[in-house]
C-alpha cells in the first residue's frame, strides 16, 4: 500500500484540526495487519479517530457550519462501516496481505479530508475566517 503524505491541499485551515489529520496519517501509514498486535494498534486509530471527530463537530459547532449535521451523520456512518470490519476480522481474521481495513480507512480519510472537510474550511474561508 502507498504511503500518504500530509499536503496543504489537506489543510482545513484550523491547526488542532490539521494536526489531527496529520496525526491520523501516520497511524494509518503505521497500521500493519501483520503484526501480532493489530487489533491493539487499529483500536488505537480509532480511539483517535473517535476523539478527532468530537473535536472536529465542536468546532463545527463553534463557528456555525451549516453543514454540522451531515458533517455528524458521515462520522456516524464511518464508525458503523468500521464496526462491521472489525467484527467480521474478529470472527475471521482477514488472511496475510488483505489490507481492507487499511484501504477503508485511507480512501475513507483522504476523501473526508479533501472533500467533506474543505466543505468547512471554504466556508470559514468565505466568511473571513
Amino acid at each position: 500500500m502507498t504511503v500518504i503524505q500530509w499536503t496543504e491541499a489537506m489543510s482545513v485551515g484550523n491547526p488542532a484540526l490539521d494536526k489531527d489529520h496529520q496525526k491520523l496519517i501516520q497511524m494509518i501509514n503505521d497500521l500493519d495487519q501483520a503484526a501480532p498486535d493489530f487489533l491493539e494498534l487499529f483500536n488505537a486509530v480509532l480511539d483517535y479517530t473517535t476523539g478527532h471527530f468530537e473535536r472536529e463537530e465542536t468546532h463545527l459547532e463553534v463557528i456555525g457550519f451549516p453543514g454540522l449535521d451531515a458533517h455528524r451523520v458521515q462520522h456516524d456512518s464511518f464508525a458503523d462501516e468500521v464496526a462491521a470490519m472489525v467484527k467480521e476480522y474478529r470472527g475471521h481474521a482477514f488472511q496475510a496481505g488483505d489490507t481492507r481495513l487499511k484501504d477503508f480507512l485511507w480512501s475513507w480519510l483522504k476523501g473526508h479530508i479533501l472533500i467533506e472537510d474543505q466543505r468547512y474550511a471554504a466556508w470559514t474561508r468565505a466568511r473571513g475566517g
